[in-house]
């Protein structure tokens, strides 16, 4: 009876404690369920958020264009000179943005306050690429001056030839009378310059402060190129010279080409194929942080009079 009554005390211990384990799993399974559906809740929240954030940039970032369409379209009604002294040139500063500007939204109690950095380029103060063909035809001019330029940014004069051959073929063209559509796609960046032989993204990054590639051809605007593209497109003027002529540049404009040739050494005829002291083309830069979110965004804008349209686009 007494070893009955010892393995009935054991068995009652083995299952109290098989309980107690069995309890333990179950606490330990359920914590481990409820968690994983706290993550998900917490990540799934986290997607609504930085949708919502990102959402908000892009009104932020359709409101700065329209401010740049603004100040270029005033600009273009007081004259056809462009220079580094006006309103459109002045960057504007990482800006803290009023709530009204993102409608109210706001992600948390935590969350970083919507910011604003943006400038206007002129981006016909550099070397566009279209104009070395011009009309289905090669232009000597544009292509001396173009390996002018990459022998100034140390790259191969040669790579001048097979650029301009490219945009050629990218170009309907006349042949014995007759017309010949385009047998390859536009260049549209700069970047696109890397499917010809000898450029390499070091190549793209040495040229890209001074070379472009725009819809039309275009001139140089001498008030705003800098001494690497004046010297490129000004025959006769080297590097030192250009940036003397820089340097003075910055206490005046020229309404004339007349005028920026006579502040020249030895006051050079300006060709009007090459250079003027207008542009008709501009770039957008603009960085937005709201919250967790920063995006970074380039435009290509063309102002013809009173009208100013987006030509492209990029996101980075």
């Amino acid at each position: 009876m007494r070893a009955t009554g010892r393995r009935t005390l054991q068995q009652r211990e083995h299952a109290r404690g098989a309980a107690v384990v069995t309890a333990l799993l179950i606490v330990a399974l359920a914590t481990t369920v409820v968690a994983g559906l706290f993550v998900r809740e917490n990540v799934t929240v986290r997607s609504v958020e930085n949708r919502l954030a990102l959402s908000q940039t892009h009104w932020i970032e359709r409101a700065a264009l329209d401010w740049a369409k603004v100040i270029l379209r005033a600009d273009a009604r007081g004259g056809v000179v462009d220079h580094l002294g006006e309103p459109w040139a002045v960057p504007v500063a990482e800006t803290r943005l009023d709530e009204t500007v993102t409608a109210g939204a706001k992600i948390s109690d935590t969350s970083r306050a919507a910011t604003l950095f943006g400038q206007i380029i002129d981006a016909q103060s550099r070397l566009n690429l279209t104009s070395l063909v011009q009309g289905g035809k090669p232009v000597d001019e544009q292509l001396m001056a173009f390996r002018r330029l990459l022998g100034l940014v140390g790259l191969p004069e040669s790579l001048a030839d097979a650029v301009q051959a490219r945009v050629r073929r990218s170009q309907p063209s006349i042949v014995d009378g007759k017309p010949l559509p385009a047998v390859e796609l536009p260049l549209m960046r700069l970047a696109d310059l890397m499917a010809i032989p000898g450029f390499d993204a070091a190549a793209i990054e040495a040229l890209a402060p001074f070379a472009i590639v725009l819809p039309a051809p275009t001139m140089v605007n001498v008030n705003t190129a800098p001494a690497e593209v004046l010297a490129a497109v000004i025959q006769g003027l080297d590097l030192a010279g250009a940036r003397r002529f820089v340097a003075q540049r910055e206490r005046t404009f020229f309404r004339t080409l007349g005028d920026a040739s006579g502040l020249l050494e030895g006051s050079p005829v300006l060709s009007p194929a090459m250079v003027s002291v207008g542009s008709g083309y501009f770039i957008v830069r603009g960085v937005v942080r709201f919250d967790r979110v920063e995006a970074a965004t380039e435009t290509l804008l063309a102002r013809n009079t009173d009208r100013v349209e987006i030509v492209w686009q990029q996101r980075y």
